[in-house]
């Protein structure tokens, strides 16, 4: 918008949120067609499933703090 970028490489979601923020771009091509996250834990035979994880500290990313987490955290109430 500014004239200072003429190519970008990001995440599939910053697409999503470009067009939500009316910021005008052009997606070039989606060459992994998937941008994988995973969350990882310790050994723990309490985390049978993701909202086990409701009362455990979960570290996120910065990246993940735009994309993935919001959903996660309003879904199962998660805390950082």
């Amino acid at each position: 918008m500014g004239g200072a970028v003429d190519f970008f490489m990001s995440y599939g979601m910053d697409a999503v949120n470009a067009v939500t923020q009316n910021i005008p771009k052009v997606t070039v091509a989606a060459i992994f067609q998937q941008d994988p996250r995973c969350l990882i834990s310790h050994p723990n035979p309490a985390i049978k499933i993701l909202a086990n994880l409701k009362v455990k500290p979960i570290y996120v990313s910065a990246s993940a703090k735009t994309t993935h987490w919001p959903l996660l955290e309003a879904k199962y109430w998660f805390y950082r």
